[in-house]
C-alpha cells in the first residue's frame, strides 16, 4: 500500500515566481543561476547553496544553516514566499517539448519503505546521502519531491481528471516548459487516499539519495517520518540514458585496451565518426581519442547461470569499469563521471575536451520493465543507472517538517 497525506506547502508568491523558481533540469541547477534579471536569486540558490559553499566544519555548517533559516524567515515575512494555511493533496502537470506528464503530489509515510512497499533499483553515493541528511535535519526543508511510480489505476486517473477540470491554482512557464498545480477537491481526498492504499507496491523512480537520507534521519528523529512525493503512473514516465565517462589516472594504451574490450564485446568504428547513442539493449557507444566506436556485448556477458548482469549498466560496470579500470566502487571512485538527460552529449564533449585521455561510454535507456524487474528481484543497480523525467524544479512546493 501507499500511505499518502495532505500537506501545507510553502510556495512562491506569483509576483516573484519567475525569479524564484529555477525551472531547468535538476542537474543544471545545482549551482544556481546568477545571470537572471531582477533582485531575487532562485530559491535553490537562496535556501540550499550556502550549505554547499561553507566549509564542512561544525562552525561552517552552523553558519550556513543559520543563514538559510534567516533567509526563509525573511522571505515569508515579506510575503515573497507564502505558506498555505490548510493541508491539501495536489495534482501536478509538467509540459515540455509537447510532452505532458501528470501526477499526484503529497507526502508519504516513510513506514511504507520499512514495510517493503517502496522498491528501489539503484545504489546511492554515501557522501550525497550524508549531505542531504544534514540539510534535512538542520532546515526541515524539502525543495523537490521524490518521484514514485505505480501501475496505472482508474480511480486515481478519474480523480486527477476531475481536479484538472478546474482552473489551476498556480502556473509557471518559461522557455523550458510549463508547470501547473491543482488542489484535489476536499471531498475527493479521502477517496484518493484509499485508492493509493490499494496500490500494492510503488517503485522509486528518482530520489534514492533523498529517500535514504530521510530514512536515516527518521531513525534518530521519529517525528520526521514523512517525505514530499510525486506519484506518476508507469505510462507517465520518460526514461533517458545515463552514460559514463572514465578519467583514467594514466593514459590508456589504445590498442591494448581495444584488445581487452574484444574479449566481451564486438567492437567497430562508427561510420563517419558519428556519435553512437544506442537504442537497443546490449549495444553501447564509446568515445576514445576523438573516435566513436560501437560496442555489442557478447552473449557470455548477459547469458549465464545467475543472470546477475543482464542490464547494460551492470554489464559495463562488471566487464569494463571494474575488470579493466579497477573501478570497483562506482559510488566513491573519483575517476568515474556520469552524464544523463537531454544534454548528456554536451556534457560528455565538455569532459573529454577538459580531459583528453577520458573515455566515454553511452548506454541504451533502461526500459521501465527492466527497472521494475530489477526492483522486484532485489537487484540493486549501479548508481546513476537511470535518468528519469520529469525533474521537478526546486521550490515549486516546498515542504517543511513540523
Amino acid at each position: 500500500m501507499a500511505t499518502i497525506r495532505p500537506f501545507n506547502p510553502i510556495l512562491p508568491n506569483p509576483l516573484y515566481a519567475d525569479q524564484l523558481v529555477f525551472a531547468k533540469p535538476q542537474a543544471e541547477s545545482v549551482s544556481g543561476d546568477f545571470n537572471r534579471a531582477g533582485d531575487l536569486k532562485p530559491l535553490k540558490t537562496l535556501l540550499e547553496r550556502p550549505a554547499r559553499l561553507r566549509p564542512e566544519t561544525p562552525e561552517g555548517q552552523a553558519s550556513a544553516y543559520c543563514e538559510i533559516k534567516e533567509t526563509l524567515c525573511r522571505l515569508l515575512a515579506n510575503e515573497t514566499l507564502l505558506r498555505e494555511k490548510t493541508k491539501h493533496i495536489y495534482v501536478y502537470e509538467i509540459t515540455q517539448r509537447a510532452q505532458r506528464q501528470t501526477g499526484i503530489w503529497a507526502i508519504t509515510d516513510l513506514a511504507d519503505y520499512a514495510a517493503g512497499n517502496i522498491k528501489l533499483h539503484e545504489l546511492t553515493f554515501g557522501d550525497s546521502v550524508r549531505r542531504m541528511k544534514n540539510y534535512r535535519e538542520n532546515t526541515g526543508l524539502e525543495g523537490s519531491p521524490i518521484l514514485l511510480t505505480y501501475a496505472t489505476d482508474e480511480t486515481i486517473n478519474s480523480i486527477i481528471a476531475a481536479a484538472k477540470a478546474a482552473e489551476p491554482e498556480a502556473a509557471w512557464s518559461n522557455e523550458h516548459g510549463t508547470h501547473r498545480i491543482w488542489k484535489v477537491p476536499a471531498h475527493m481526498e479521502d477517496r484518493l487516499v484509499r485508492a493509493f492504499e490499494t496500490v500494492a507496491v510503488t517503485y522509486l523512480a528518482d530520489g534514492h539519495h533523498r529517500l535514504e537520507a530521510a530514512v536515516q534521519l527518521m531513525h534518530h528523529n521519529p517525528a520526521q517520518h514523512y517525505i514530499s512525493s510525486l506519484y506518476m503512473a508507469f505510462d507517465e514516465l520518460r526514461i533517458q540514458a545515463y552514460n559514463r565517462v572514465v578519467i583514467p589516472g594514466v593514459p590508456i594504451a589504445k590498442a591494448q585496451f581495444l584488445e581487452q574490450l574484444s574479449i566481451n564485446f564486438h567492437v567497430w568504428e562508427s561510420t563517419g565518426n558519428e556519435a553512437v547513442l544506442p537504442t537497443r539493449i546490449h549495444r553501447m557507444g564509446m568515445l576514445m581519442c576523438n573516435q566513436w566506436y560501437s560496442l555489442l556485448a557478447r552473449p557470455q556477458t548477459y547469458v549465464h547461470e545467475h543472470k546477475t548482469a543482464t542490464i547494460d549498466a551492470e554489464i559495463l560496470q562488471r566487464y569494463v569499469l571494474s575488470a579493466i579500470f579497477g573501478i570497483n566502487d562506482p559510488r566513491s571512485d573519483q575517476r568515474l563521471k556520469c552524464a544523463g538527460g537531454e544534454k548528456a552529449l554536451e556534457e560528455i564533449t565538455a569532459i573529454v575536451r577538459e580531459y583528453p585521455d577520458a573515455i566515454a561510454f553511452t548506454l541504451c535507456p533502461l526500459a521501465l520493465v527492466e527497472l521494475t524487474g530489477a526492483a522486484d528481484a532485489g537487484n540493486i543497480l549501479p548508481p546513476k543507472s537511470t535518468w528519469i523525467d520529469p525533474k521537478i524544479p526546486y521550490g515549486l512546493l516546498l515542504y517543511q517538517h513540523d
